[in-house]
């Protein structure tokens, strides 16, 4: 079932929903905060980095799914890198749905949702080609995704106060969230006995 088409589509059309169910609840929550801005700017590094995530995480699969799939013959790579490259779209989608037209903060959750997806969909193409002979190129290819995407967790889950910019605020500027601190710490502290 975890490699077999039904059982692919299934799982990614589940995942959307929860995925979408997540991000309402959460803009729900913040829905009175002001306009977020969006991403900070980013330096040089991070420009190489997101030029290393579109050639090793889109173009990369698009290679071997030519080669591989349709020179080669290997539908099995289709059935391994389509839903990935589905996948990776609908982060797009939701990514610019939630910083365009909600202009919201929630935009931080969106990779931290589909970034651990995303290695499970690795995962399951691994599953799917490995036993097979050749193919050295999709192996490879999943390989460097799964490795990309790890790398990658770890850098926008350490980047998340930076772009949220936490350490520019002080307690109680955030009116979204404003009250909820109320329920773990007290207004003032009762005197020691």
């Amino acid at each position: 079932m975890l490699t077999s088409l039904a059982g692919v589509v299934i799982q990614n059309i589940a995942f959307i929903v929860f995925a979408a169910g997540i991000l309402l609840w959460g803009q729900a929550r913040v829905r009175h905060a002001p306009p977020w801005p969006g991403p900070r700017p980013v330096g040089k590094v991070f420009r190489v980095w997101l030029l290393v995530i579109w050639l090793v995480g889109f173009a990369l699969p698009v290679l071997a799914m030519v080669v591989d799939g349709a020179l080669g013959g290997q539908t099995v790579v289709w059935r391994a890198l389509i839903p990935y490259l589905l996948m990776f779209m609908v982060q797009i989608g939701f990514e610019l749905f939630v910083w365009k037209r909600w202009r919201s903060v929630v935009w931080v959750l969106v990779p931290c949702l589909f970034l651990p997806w995303r290695c499970f969909q690795v995962y399951v193409g691994l599953v799917t080609v490995w036993p097979l002979e050749g193919l050295v190129l999709t192996k490879l290819t999943l390989v460097a995704l799964l490795l990309l995407w790890l790398i990658n967790i770890g850098v926008h889950y350490t980047g998340i106060a930076l772009n949220l910019r936490w350490d520019l605020q002080r307690d109680g500027d955030f009116e979204a969230i404003s009250g909820v601190g109320d329920l773990v710490r007290p207004k003032t502290l009762a005197p020691r006995p």
